[in-house]
């Protein structure tokens, strides 16, 4: 039963606001478990209301949205001046797809009740002539109620072509336009739309610090070219960097900065996440993870759970393996899918009434609202430690109860658990109900590998999602802690259920019996079924395989195979130099190979901002201060017991 909130007192921020839509807005913050307004709500509100630039950070699930589509609400209604043609007043910009359609939503949610918008865009259907009846005796369809009208528009790619969305905003008259950033530019700069500039009024980034990536800077720079300079400006995100920083200094004048902070049990403030989410780590040798994830569903009887993965190869091959192996139905999003498979499978994963898991990338780590998320896993470690919170983040929000579970191996990574404490982000150790034996672990290796031999295509998965999780740890992944030399290669590949090693450099230079055995180290069984009778599912792609295999056994290189004849010869020629010879190439190569790195450095460098050279300088201290520390302490916590049925 949900606990007993004081009474509801509208804040004299609605007051421009409609009695019903004032109403709904209090219903719905009270039914989301706070007492009146958020405390986000209530600072950040009025500001923008005022006239005020507004720079906000808080923790996830504090009523970010509602903070600015309130004041984007409010000053429309109190305008004067009626809908016209290119008169947009309001862009909130936001980072994805998913996060751009949420917030629309929610403002649909918002103008139900506000009886002029509802009608202009829910209008009612024209009633259908009956025979003998003329147009005089046909019901007449009800006049529109007067204005002002707020109408929306919400621009995403893949969800309509570019034509569609043009066309619409030209028979729609928008005031808002809630948009991903490459969307949005390639709407506004088509000839077609004229945007009025003088009538603009109030912009909002949503996820501020992550439309700053070197994806959106470029279109980010345009939109902040093609809006004038004489508007309002508010920045959101749950974790505002150097970054945000800079853009404040450039695009903004004088704005407020409001930093909702929380209380640690301990009583220390700037508590990064929620006090309702639980954050914890499991450090094990990777062929437990998945057999201690099974154990913590169980244990913990979460019934939604979001898993989040490094890569999108990942995605596409865990998706075939989860669902028999956790006993859960497995709904996978990344950025690959097309925008209609996206929305599906995350709505499917909303309506499901059985546990179920959203298996995703880092697409769906910021700002999406799904309800009561009991738990979030990380199997694999985010990039940066803001990316850290955003994922944890999804589940604990509104004051709701929450966990989330991150994995890292057993040995060097264990050391980023001192790294997030070094952030202003502290986890304790997971251990009710862990203990996993060697037999348990043995299963479900065999599990997954009768899995990949059900078809070709899920073992080429496989070997392309081992592939691309090597490539993101070696490239994405703070390197004195995820030390790709470290790596137990065997252990890895058995948790992964490999059937032979991929041919990959990494592969050859640190693990280089792979060269000649393909097998080695995986433990494969005497009895297991050779990978050269496993087919494909389409028949066609079999055939194409058979023959390949046929024209080898003929000694026939087949059409289309790349010849290895060069690089097998340039092989045997530097074998036969003499010693010294190959000496004098070895340093020329290293030579050049160390030039190759401090040009490669230095261009990155040269790309980023000045705030993204202190947050690089900082992160590399803080990997040296981690280095310093001693071994991870352990926090004593409260025993969990799981949310219930």
């Amino acid at each position: 039963m949900a606990p007993d909130l004081p009474e509801k007192k509208q804040p004299k921020s609605f007051e421009a606001l409609t009695p019903e839509l004032s109403e709904w807005i209090l219903d719905y913050t009270h039914g989301m478990g706070f007492a009146r307004t958020t405390p986000v709500q209530a600072m950040a509100i009025p500001l923008l209301m005022g006239n005020k630039d507004l720079v906000v950070e808080a923790v996830t699930g504090s009523g970010k949205t509602l903070s600015f589509l309130i004041p984007i609400v409010s000053r429309l209604l109190a305008a004067e001046e009626p809908n016209k043609k290119g008169y947009v007043r309001s862009i909130v910009v936001a980072p994805t797809k998913e996060l751009a359609t949420q917030i629309y939503e929610v403002l649909r949610r918002l103008l139900d009740f506000h009886a002029p918008s509802a009608a202009v865009l829910n209008p009612l259907p024209i009633p259908k002539l009956e025979d003998g009846e003329d147009d005089d005796e046909a019901i007449a369809q009800p006049k529109l109620p007067s204005g002002p009208y707020i109408i929306p528009q919400l621009l995403i790619g893949g969800r309509t072509k570019l034509a569609e969305d043009i066309a619409t905003f030209s028979s729609l008259n928008p005031n808002i336009l809630i948009a991903t950033p490459k969307r949005l530019v390639e709407v506004l700069q088509s000839p077609k739309v004229n945007l009025k500039r003088h009538w603009f009024d109030l912009l909002v980034l949503d996820e501020a610090d992550r439309l700053l990536d070197p994806n959106f800077q470029a279109d980010l720079q345009t939109i902040l070219a093609m809006v004038p300079k004489e508007r309002r400006t508010g920045l959101f995100s749950a974790s505002v960097s150097e970054a945000v920083n800079e853009l404040v200094r450039v695009g903004m004048r004088y704005p407020f900065k409001i930093s909702a902070k929380v209380r640690s049990k301990n009583g220390a403030l700037d508590k990064r996440t929620p006090e309702s989410l639980r954050l914890c780590y499991v450090s094990c040798k990777p062929t437990a993870r998945l057999p201690r994830l099974r154990r913590i569903l169980e244990e913990s009887k979460a019934e939604k759970s979001i898993l989040y993965v490094s890569t999108r190869a990942g995605v596409d091959f865990w998706k075939d393996v989860l669902p028999s192996l956790l006993n859960v139905k497995v709904y996978p999003v990344h950025g690959d899918y097309k925008a209609p498979v996206r929305a599906k499978n995350l709505q499917r994963f909303r309506d499901c009434t059985t546990p179920a898991l959203l298996l995703t990338t880092d697409v769906l780590a910021r700002g999406i609202d799904i309800p009561d998320i009991d738990l979030v896993v990380q199997l694999d470690a985010p990039s940066q430690p803001k990316d850290f919170i955003h994922r944890c983040g999804r589940s604990g929000r509104a004051g709701k109860r929450g966990l989330a579970v991150t994995f890292i191996s057993e040995g060097s990574e264990e050391d980023y658990v001192r790294y997030l404490e070094l952030q202003g982000t502290k986890l304790e150790p997971y251990t009710s109900g862990l203990d996993i034996d060697d037999e348990e672990i043995s299963t479900t290796v065999q599990q997954i590998r009768s899995m990949i031999m059900q078809k070709r295509e899920i073992h080429d998965r496989s070997q392309r999602a081992f592939v691309s999780w090597v490539q993101a740890y070696i490239k994405t992944l703070p390197a004195d802690i995820f030390d790709i030399k470290r790596v137990d290669w065997a252990e890895n590949g058995r948790a992964w259920g490999l059937l032979r090693w991929p041919k990959m450099p990494e592969l050859k230079k640190l693990f280089p019996q792979t060269m000649t055995d393909r097998t080695a180290g995986l433990q494969l069984p005497a009895d297991h079924t050779n990978i050269n009778s496993l087919a494909y599912a389409d028949p066609v792609r079999e055939s194409k395989r058979q023959e390949i295999v046929a024209a080898l056994a003929r000694g026939e290189r087949p059409a289309g195979l790349a010849s290895k004849g060069g690089a097998a010869e340039d092989s045997r020629r530097r074998k036969e130099r003499a010693w010294s010879s190959q000496k004098d190439a070895k340093a020329v190569k290293e030579g050049r190979r160390e030039r190759k790195e401090v040009k490669r450095k230095a261009e990155r460098t040269s790309k980023m901002s000045d705030g993204d050279k202190v947050e690089e300088m900082r992160l590399d201290e803080l990997i040296a201060r981690v280095r310093e520390r001693g071994p991870v302490a352990e926090v004593d916590g409260e025993e969990f017991e799981g949310f219930g049925s």
